[in-house]
């Protein structure tokens, strides 16, 4: 959670993410998002720098990526609702991080033939 939804928000997603996995993104990663601000200026330098290929979703057009709209809604209902809601960054953040190191790294998922995320 940030405290705002900016393109420097989102660039610092992005390099947090490539210091987690600790590893270069490939540099045939692609990435999809929607139209929005904060995927531009900061956000389509970082991509650009990691050598992020991006992608863009049609606008209202939540089918162009199922995935997320099905992760998100999994994170919902299995997390937030579970009295996970707090409007601080620092209560929010250590309490999303360790469900999301859970749900990827030891919940099997049947999609994924009962392999955790990570494994698959």
């Amino acid at each position: 959670m940030y405290k705002n939804k900016s393109s420097r928000s989102a660039a610092d997603f992005l390099y947090r993410l490539r210091y987690l996995v600790n590893q270069p993104i490939v540099p045939t990663c692609r990435e999809q998002t929607d139209n929005g601000s904060e995927f531009a200026w900061e956000f389509e330098r970082a991509t650009a720098k990691l050598g992020i290929q991006r992608y863009f979703s049609r606008v209202k057009t939540p089918k162009d990526n199922p995935e997320i709209e099905r992760f998100n809604e999994t994170l919902e209902y299995e997390w937030l609702y579970n009295f996970n809601l707090s409007l601080d960054p620092e209560e929010f953040n250590p309490r999303l991080t360790e469900w999301l190191i859970e749900y990827n790294f030891n919940h099997p998922h049947q999609s994924l033939v009962y392999l955790t995320p990570v494994v698959y």
